[in-house]
């Protein structure tokens, strides 16, 4: 867990103390995130589940005969099973996750679900520069599914850096993604932070996993959720703000989080079509379609490689 540890060491060293939202997802918090998609409040995976039921057929024919479907940071794979079956002979799915046991753990039901398709399951962090745990083959129907608005989580110049990595690393022709739309501000900020305080959980599941995995000692009662909603950066931000001067102790190492101090663990960035229309033409991708959902809460899109780019 070195990567962990530095990560967690640089992130409360800084005067604006941070930590990255993929440390939410151990076993543990990628159960807390399943939670979270059942929640009444929490509209993306309901929406973007209806979109992609609404539209399997069409989808599955942008997709394409005999596809190499890849999932960076699965979760629970629930909405590739939607579309799976409308393909014309797929050849594999790999779903890759940053907790392993999770992924491996969830296929193996989706295996005896799809028998005729390849199920090959991987522990992997997209986020980092680490060698796929694959072999790709550039000759095949290379598709990347990347749902659930996770492209949010980035800063407008990891997601253009993102979306060209899957051109280069994965060697993807298309990619169905999903994009959170911007709306009214309470319908975001309850999406955020759940009556039941599942949201809460999940994103102390960060400090609970400094504490099992790191030898940290952080009271998780002395720091309150927080789901905010930066309106000039379009992103819902969660923190965790500090109840009172905490000292922290981690691997022998101190640190000081004061008094109303907060620790910003994720961003969500919300778009309109046209923002991350711009996104993905500055990646080299061009957007062969959008479907939305009645309300216009969500969109999916399906990106072709552009010619030009």
């Amino acid at each position: 867990m070195k990567s962990f540890l530095q990560e967690v060491s640089l992130g409360l060293s800084k005067k604006n103390k941070k930590l990255s939202s993929k440390w939410f997802y151990d076993f543990h918090g990628s159960k807390l995130f399943e939670q979270i998609t059942k929640l009444e409040e929490y509209y993306p995976t309901r929406t973007e589940r209806k979109i992609l039921k609404d539209n399997k057929i069409e989808i599955a024919n942008k997709i394409g005969k005999s596809a190499v479907l890849i999932e960076p940071g699965a979760g629970d794979i629930k909405k590739i099973a939607i579309f799976l079956s409308s393909l014309d002979k797929p050849k594999k799915y790999i779903p890759l996750d940053i907790s392993e046991d999770y992924i491996t753990k969830i296929s193996q039901g989706f295996k005896k679900k799809f028998p005729k398709v390849a199920i090959i399951p991987k522990g992997y962090d997209f986020s980092g520069n680490n060698k796929l745990p694959f072999k790709i083959n550039s000759s095949e129907n290379i598709i990347i599914f990347f749902p659930g608005s996770t492209i949010g989580n980035f800063e407008r110049k990891d997601a253009v850096k993102f979306l060209k990595m899957l051109k280069s690393k994965f060697k993807a022709k298309k990619i169905i993604i999903g994009a959170d739309l911007v709306k009214d501000i309470p319908t975001l900020i309850t999406a955020y932070d759940d009556k039941k305080g599942i949201t809460a959980k999940f994103n102390k599941n960060i400090l609970r996993r400094i504490n099992t995995e790191l030898g940290g000692d952080i009271n998780l009662n002395s720091y309150k959720h927080l789901a905010i909603y930066n309106k000039s950066k379009k992103r819902i931000e969660m923190r965790l703000k500090s109840k009172k001067n905490n000292n922290i102790k981690i691997n022998g190492s101190k640190y000081l989080i004061k008094k109303n101090e907060e620790i910003h663990t994720e961003n969500s960035h919300k778009y309109t079509i046209k923002s991350f229309k711009n996104i993905a033409n500055e990646a080299g991708w061009k957007i062969k379609k959008t479907w939305v959902d009645d309300k216009k809460l969500f969109s999916v899109h399906c990106l072709h490689l552009d010619k030009l780019g």
